[in-house]
């Protein structure tokens, strides 16, 4: 008999049976997802075989590849801005997509109409790379030259924009105002005949009212780093021009000027000619204050941090101090930069002219340097036939080659192009004076430096030579001493010869003893560096300075 009040448990079995059961249905909802995702992969992988998407998407990726090749091939020959190629690539990107949704809707034997998640695709697509070239477009867009009121705005900040504003005649007399007016149009237009320089047109600058406001806001207005301006006064017979140069973006007087004329009627355009041509070349020439002003700015960053145009602006701080060092640090920079942008014919001239003075001043000499010097002057003339500068750089390669004829041609070329330009003048004059035709060499010289007072001091060796070689030693001496290029072999060399010609036994074995400093192997190499590569033209001035140099206690190794 079984005791009343007491059952077995059954609670266990329940509770197993029941998660059992839960685990069953759980891995067939599982099993069933699996399947079903399977099945989608599986359809859509069939969908993208039937529309023929893979054969599209590698179709485009191999059309798009080509056009970049094609891109980059012909930029560097025709030197495309870099804006485009940055707008090509959101075009690719855009476009590949476009391709994919196209095929996915039209790639089933092309039955398939257009429909409105197709458009809505494609068009948020264009939307896209739309805000994306607009974008792009707003960071690149030129200054607009063309309309005095519009505000425009300075696309770099290293190209040194500048404004000349219309000059101011104090007065009512009509012919003071047509002077004035034809000035500063006369000094805008020298401006940009160098192409180192960004020059805002006269339209941009004409109808400003430059009366109410400051040259800060001038500047911001125009978009200007320079402001040039000036502004005549009749004191009886007597016109003051004062003309100055401001930094507009601080408001600094850079340079400043003050010209008194006596406009007579006859002589206007005669001193409007002077003036332009004195103004222009002390503003822009590569020895002058803006050029100076930038330049020494590069001298504080190393030489890979340059940028392409900065690097040219490197080129003319070498000129102005001419050491090995600064070769070294210029020639790569210039090497860098026409890599960065091919199409930069300042960047080839600049790289042409620091390869020849590996020649000329046998600066870091590297194998072929005259047919290297040639190859960059050639690929800039491609550039930019109507270049002063890269036909300069070709007259001198061709010197130094001893193609006088061409020499001639690409250099009256390069003075025709731009003969303000007193770096070409001065260097012009030094190569005529060595090939013998000296009066035409001081007449270019002196020119040069009426043109620019600032100029650089190796303006001054076509003088030392000609007064020199007419046995003017006391004042070739005082010539070689305003050179003034301390770290430059040839400004010692010119002082050494002179000292020596006069008697100045001590001085000139002092000056011989720091030539031999800055070159060591001045004896052994100067003869076919120097003498015979420079002044190959003229045997006797190339024993004249060689007399000069036996007496300073230095004999040179001539090769028999």
């Amino acid at each position: 008999m079984l005791s009343s009040g007491v059952r077995p448990s059954s609670g266990p079995a329940i509770n197993s049976l029941t998660k059992f059961w839960t685990s069953g249905k759980i891995a067939f909802v599982f099993l069933i997802l699996q399947t079903r995702a399977y099945n989608l992969i599986m359809s859509f992988i069939r969908n993208l075989k039937q529309r023929k998407i893979f054969q599209w998407a590698v179709a485009y990726l191999a059309t798009a590849w080509l056009i970049v090749q094609m891109v980059d091939v012909l930029g560097a020959h025709w030197g495309t801005p870099d804006h485009f190629a940055r707008i090509l690539d959101i075009a690719l990107i855009v476009g590949f997509f476009v391709t994919l949704i196209v095929a996915w809707y039209h790639g089933d034997k092309g039955r398939q109409r257009v429909s409105g998640p197709e458009l809505l695709l494609i068009t948020g697509l264009f939307a896209i790379g739309g805000l994306g070239l607009g974008l792009l477009g707003n960071g690149d867009e030129p200054v607009n030259q063309s309309d005095a009121t519009e505000k425009l705005t300075v696309t770099t900040n290293e190209e040194p924009w500048i404004a000349v504003l219309p000059f101011r005649a104090q007065t009512r007399e009509q012919d003071l105002k047509d002077f004035a007016g034809g000035m500063s149009e006369d000094i805008a237009n020298g401006l940009s005949d160098f192409s180192y320089l960004l020059v805002l047109s006269r339209n941009a600058t004409a109808n400003l009212t430059t009366e109410s406001m400051d040259i800060l806001q001038i500047g911001k207005q125009l978009g200007a780093r320079y402001v040039l301006q000036g502004t005549l006064r009749r004191i009886g017979t007597t016109t003051r021009i004062s003309v100055q140069l401001v930094d507009a973006r601080n408001g600094t007087q850079i340079w400043t000027e003050t010209f008194d004329r006596e406009l007579k009627t006859d002589a206007m355009l005669a001193i409007q000619d002077e003036l332009t041509d004195r103004i222009v070349a002390t503003v822009a020439d590569p020895a002058g204050i803006v050029v100076r002003t930038l330049a020494a700015a590069t001298d504080r960053k190393a030489g890979e941090e340059l940028t392409p145009y900065e690097a040219v602006l490197r080129y003319f701080l070498f000129q102005q101090r001419i050491s090995e060092e600064d070769h070294f640090i210029t020639r790569a920079a210039l090497e860098q930069a026409v890599v960065t942008d091919p199409g930069y014919a300042d960047a080839w001239t600049s790289l042409s002219l620091i390869i020849q003075q590996e020649h000329m001043n046998n600066l870091n000499p590297q194998p072929d340097s005259l047919q290297r010097g040639l190859d960059a002057a050639q690929r800039a003339l491609d550039l930019d036939p109507a270049s002063s500068r890269a036909q300069f750089a070709m007259a001198q390669v061709r010197y130094f080659m001893r193609e006088v004829d061409q020499f001639s041609v690409h250099a009256e070329r390069a003075v025709a192009l731009n003969p303000r330009n007193t770096d070409t003048l001065a260097m012009v004059g030094i190569m005529m004076g060595y090939a013998g035709d000296w009066d035409r060499a001081i007449e270019i010289t002196h020119n040069a430096m009426r043109l620019n007072p600032h100029h650089a001091g190796w303006y001054h060796f076509s003088t030392f030579f000609n007064q020199y070689r007419q046995r003017q030693y006391a004042e070739a001496l005082a010539t070689a001493q305003k050179i003034n290029l301390p770290d430059y072999w040839a400004a010692e060399m010119a002082i050494t010869i002179a000292h020596a010609q006069l008697g100045h036994e001590d001085e000139a074995r002092k000056s011989a003893a720091e030539l031999l400093r800055i070159w060591p192997d001045f004896k052994r190499d100067y003869y076919q560096l120097g003498l015979v590569n420079w002044i190959y033209g003229q045997p006797d001035v190339m024993d004249h300075v060689n007399q000069g140099l036996l007496k300073a206690g230095i004999v040179l190794e001539i090769p028999e």
